[in-house]
């Protein structure tokens, strides 16, 4: 609870605007559905899931993979490939599920958001139904979380998953 409070008191501060005196009659005509449109659009994220292979077979870096090579550095692995890269566009409690190297899939549930952060469910199963992931984590707006996990061929697969809106 304590965690819905300020997502419950950043969504009735951001729906209430003060009043404001007009010096002609009536309000200003606005387009309802250009409104709704934009309206919309506001409260999707943006997902993008990144599908790497981790080795330590060799020292290659995937030149896509320029923006994340400071943080993918940390890990115990010198060689990265970019396999895949899914987008969607999601609205709070939408999901999207991918098909992953390995015969693997993958559901991203946008759980929530507010103005720094979205908070989203990652569920990874293997070929055979098992769940090798179950998580619960936050991304900063238009920020980046590194799942590394499920073993792939001679390494690792990682998962980069950005959020923007």
């Amino acid at each position: 609870m304590r965690r819905l409070l300020p997502l419950l008191l950043a969504g009735i501060l951001a729906s209430s605007a003060p009043a404001t005196a007009q010096s002609r009659p009536g309000p200003t005509p606005r387009a309802p559905a250009a409104e709704e449109g934009d309206r919309s659009r506001a409260t999707k994220v943006e997902v993008r899931v990144m599908e790497v292979y981790a080795t330590d077979t060799h020292s290659n870096v995937d030149p896509k993979l320029d923006r994340l090579t400071r943080y993918l550095s940390h890990l115990r692995y010198t060689g990265f490939e970019l396999l895949d890269t899914h987008t969607v566009s999601l609205a709070p409690n939408g999901s999207q599920t991918f098909t992953i190297a390995g015969g693997r899939k993958m559901e991203v549930t946008v759980l929530g958001k507010d103005d720094r952060r979205v908070k989203m469910r990652v569920e990874v199963t293997g070929g055979k139904g098992g769940k090798l992931l179950d998580t619960t984590l936050s991304v900063n707006r238009n920020g980046t979380f590194i799942v590394a996990g499920p073993k792939y061929k001679d390494g690792v697969l990682v998962l980069p998953l950005t959020a923007k809106y």
